[in-house]
């Protein structure tokens, strides 16, 4: 990830966020050599880039749900929802970076918070993308290219990112993708609770 802008305002910043990002998805590896030596601060990486990126699903849902839940005099469900969803993206990337630097060193990569951190926000970064196909919400199960996209990036950039070694990044992948799926279960069992108490 490149320097972030530190003028221009919150316009340059989407900007930035959204260019990075592409530049992500169009070369993975390339763009992750090429920027592997640079240093982005931790709140940099969740508030110029994560927050502003997982503003993508965020929109989807509020249109799709909102037609939807509207029709049926529930657009403020519809709004508080997407707005929890919203946050738990971030947190979810939080968590798994931080997962990504604790498991490191069991799988002889060296890494940080920041570079744990960095990994999972480019391992979002198609999911966050693909996300505004929640706008027809019947689209919604594409999210699962955006999430295999993201288990390419991370395969491919932990060697990049945190120097594994290539016989232990099979194994190493496959630890945080079970970690990320236990966050997941319970990101959806935190929906859930919100849904059945706002239908209470």
């Amino acid at each position: 990830m490149t320097a972030q802008p530190t003028t221009g305002g919150v316009g340059a910043k989407v900007t930035s966020a959204f260019n990075e990002g592409l530049a992500l998805l169009r070369d993975p590896i390339g763009y992750m050599t090429r920027n592997k030596n640079n240093s982005t601060p931790l709140n940099s990486i969740i508030i110029n880039y994560v927050a502003i990126l997982a503003l993508i699903p965020l929109v989807g849902r509020l249109i799709g749900d909102g037609i939807f839940y509207h029709a049926h005099g529930e657009l403020g469900y519809a709004i508080a929802g997407s707005i929890v969803s919203y946050f738990l993206d971030i947190i979810s990337v939080f968590i798994v970076g931080y997962v990504i630097w604790k498991l490191a060193p069991n799988f002889g990569s060296a890494a940080d918070q920041v570079r744990g951190t960095l990994m999972a926000a480019y391992i979002y970064t198609p999911i966050f993308f693909i996300g505004i196909l929640n706008i027809v919400p019947v689209l919604g199960y594409l999210a699962i290219l955006g999430l295999l996209y993201g288990i390419y990036i991370l395969y491919r950039g932990l060697p990049i990112l945190v120097n594994t070694p290539a016989d232990k990044t099979v194994i190493y992948t496959i630890a945080i993708l079970v970690v990320s799926l236990i966050i997941l279960i319970i990101i959806s069992f935190i929906i859930g609770a919100f849904d059945t108490v706002a239908h209470v």
